[in-house]
């Protein structure tokens, strides 16, 4: 998961945040490993919302 990433190329600067302060990646990755394809996760980091997939995240619209 590249959530990093996908937060940049929204707009976001990796150093205006700490990942860990606003959600778990780990927990997020043994959700989507224990789930089956269709699982998703929903999240925000600083207004940002996302949507994780076993595809990798993806940021959405509010």
């Amino acid at each position: 998961m590249d959530i990093v990433a996908a937060l940049e190329r929204h707009g976001l600067p990796p150093d205006d945040y700490r990942l860990a302060d606003e959600i778990d990646p780990e927990a997020v990755e043994r959700v989507l490993d224990s789930g089956g394809p269709e699982t998703e996760v929903r999240c925000s980091v600083r207004d940002v919302s996302l949507v994780i997939t076993a595809d990798g995240p993806r940021v959405i619209a509010a």
